[in-house]
């Protein structure tokens, strides 16, 4: 079976289980080894009964369910050091990457402590992360279901956490999980794709495949520091009406390309989703995405955000607007960002 088939499967059916790969958690997590000094780690969502034979723990407590159909489990809090002692030999003994790896860091990060949990929906077993008691940890480190992840960072927030973690790139299209960016509680991580993920059955779909296709783009939403958030952008362009065309339903203008943001121009520009992750919020505001816009005007056949006039772009389409006739093409969703001072 093809990965598309897999994946559009996986979404008809809600299949959550995508394996973070141990390369991908390595090269993000390992950018934030200062941060995670002294911190009482938790991994929701990494637990299932097969790790039992696997890690030496100790349990923390009962965690009862807020549903009828739940049953409730206990959040494990792992022995680092006799963990570490009883899988050096062979670290593959722990089969979730994310444990794997703060396991065998821990001494080095100077990691205070690893609390994991998880939650199976087949039987209603374990504790679901709607449940838990976050005010026992500092930080949350984990690639929770995507199905779930608006909830799931919904919940983070509410209860002041730091957190690291994967999520799709939907997400920044998503009303709740935009706004929280729009109110810098939430940014992107270092990575800008994952390399891939493994299946249950140890079929690796990776986001460059054979195909050419990216079968599963995700991104890391943390609210740690990153230091591309204290950068300026060098901006060397300055704003001409033909470089920079106006929108015809909004007042803004196009930036196509975030690298040729203008540096001289006032009012609001539409910039390409990739500006996230080079955005400093000393040196922009964020207004909000196309679709939460006003337009200025609408009519029969509008289905976009935006549209800009032109007679000779490949794509632009023909509309009769107030008995005149108008030729508009639509560009891809759009940021809309502001220069601060």
């Amino acid at each position: 079976m093809a990965n598309k088939e897999i994946l559009l499967k996986a979404k008809t059916t809600k299949n959550d289980e995508y394996l973070t790969l141990y390369e991908d958690i390595s090269s993000e997590v390992s950018r934030f080894k200062s941060q995670l000094k002294g911190k009482n780690i938790l991994c929701p969502c990494d637990w299932d009964e097969s790790y039992d034979g696997e890690l030496v723990f100790k349990e923390e407590g009962y965690v009862g369910p807020s549903t009828l159909f739940d049953k409730g489990g206990t959040i494990k809090n792992i022995d680092i050091k006799k963990s570490k002692k009883k899988v050096e030999k062979n670290l593959k003994h722990i089969k979730c990457n994310f444990i794997k790896f703060l396991v065998s860091h821990a001494d080095d990060y100077k990691i205070k402590s690893i609390s994991v949990s998880g939650y199976n929906p087949k039987n209603n077993k374990g504790v679901r992360f709607q449940d838990i008691d976050y005010s026992k940890y500092d930080l949350v480190i984990t690639n929770p279901p995507f199905s779930q992840f608006r909830d799931f960072i919904e919940i983070l927030i509410k209860n002041k956490m730091k957190f690291l973690v994967i999520g799709p790139l939907t997400a920044l299209g998503n009303k709740i999980t935009f706004s929280y960016i729009q109110a810098n509680k939430m940014w992107l991580g270092y990575s800008s794709q994952l390399s891939g993920f493994k299946l249950p059955n140890g079929k690796r779909i990776m986001s460059k495949d054979k195909e050419g296709s990216i079968p599963r783009a995700c991104k890391w939403y943390t609210n740690l520091d990153v230091s591309y958030r204290n950068d300026r952008m060098i901006l060397t362009e300055k704003y001409s009406s033909k470089k920079y065309p106006k929108y015809f339903n909004y007042s803004g203008i196009e930036v196509s390309k975030t690298n040729e943001i203008p540096a001289d121009y006032k009012g609001v520009m539409g910039v390409p989703v990739s500006f996230i992750s080079k955005f400093n919020p000393k040196q922009f505001e964020i207004i909000g995405k196309s679709f939460q816009t006003q337009k200025k005007i609408r009519w029969e056949g509008d289905k976009a955000a935006f549209w800009i006039e032109s007679k000779t772009h490949p794509k632009r389409k023909e509309f009769k607007i107030n008995g005149k006739k108008y030729s508009l093409y639509a560009p891809f969703e759009r940021i809309l960002i502001k220069h601060k001072n």
